[in-house]
């Protein structure tokens, strides 16, 4: 074989076997390791699933979902009502602080529920967060009050890398001017609309599943981040990170720590 060729060769096999590089995307745990995960060692919104999140190399910070008490305390729990998931009953909203730290979740290692103001942002600075908002209170079939929850949220001292997460576009203008807000939508064509309608805000967090490539560069060529979430397993990682957005927020941490670094 003629040397040319086999150079040729070579390095036709070394371009066909070298590994994209998504060092760019952040890699953010959802709801800590993961939401509704099995193989998750603590429970989703536990201080502990948030701790190990953060401390796992190759984490770039933590989603998670907080609610409002009846006392104006910020709680961090996904779900609409408490039964469920925890030994207690109703919904956040609804109940009172002193009443929430009395429980803990239905879990193997029963944690206890976490509030806000426990976490230790200030030792995490090279971390970033995200703070899901939940506005409705199932209990109540209304909506929380917005200035209320503001309130609540200027009062604990957050870092500047704190971002909240906002699906009610009437919140918007609440939290707009001192916060940096992103907004969660299943429908790309609504989230152009609220950039037009609200162009200080400074990106979206959408499915996975409903957008691709074309539409997460349409974003980011706007000076906008997108994160993507609901990404469960390896094939769902590969697919995200390929769509090349600012951010994935993954169910399965470690595997999308793996996928970004190898």
């Amino acid at each position: 074989m003629p040397f040319r060729l086999l150079y040729f060769l070579v390095l036709l096999l070394l371009s066909c076997s070298k590994k994209e590089d998504f060092s760019e995307v952040q890699v953010i745990g959802h709801a800590g390791m993961g939401l509704e995960m099995p193989n998750s060692i603590f429970h989703d919104n536990s201080m502990e699933a948030i701790e190990l999140a953060l401390t796992i190399p190759g984490s770039n910070g933590v989603e998670i979902d907080v609610q409002m008490d009846l006392n104006g305390r910020l709680w961090l729990f996904h779900d609409e009502l408490l039964n469920e998931e925890t030994n207690g009953i109703n919904c956040i909203p609804s109940n009172t602080s002193e009443y929430l730290k009395t429980l803990r979740y239905s879990s193997l290692k029963q944690e206890k529920l976490a509030e806000l103001c426990q976490i230790p942002f200030h030792n995490f600075e090279d971390k970033s967060f995200f703070l899901d908002l939940k506005t409705w209170n199932k209990c109540a079939e209304s909506s929380v009050s917005a200035e209320d929850f503001k309130a609540a949220l200027l009062a604990i001292n957050l870092p500047n890398k704190c971002n909240i997460i906002l699906s009610d576009p009437s919140w918007i203008p609440f939290f707009i001017d001192e916060f940096n807000v992103y907004f969660a939508s299943d429908d790309f064509q609504n989230a152009k609309i609220i950039l037009t309608d609200e162009p200080m805000i400074k990106g979206f967090i959408i499915r996975s599943a409903v957008i691709n490539k074309s539409q997460v560069n349409e974003i980011i060529a706007q000076n906008k981040k997108i994160y993507l979430f609901e990404i469960r397993s390896p094939k769902g990682v590969k697919s995200a990170l390929q769509k090349r957005p600012s951010g994935i927020i993954s169910d399965d941490l470690r595997a999308a720590i793996s996928a970004v670094s190898n």
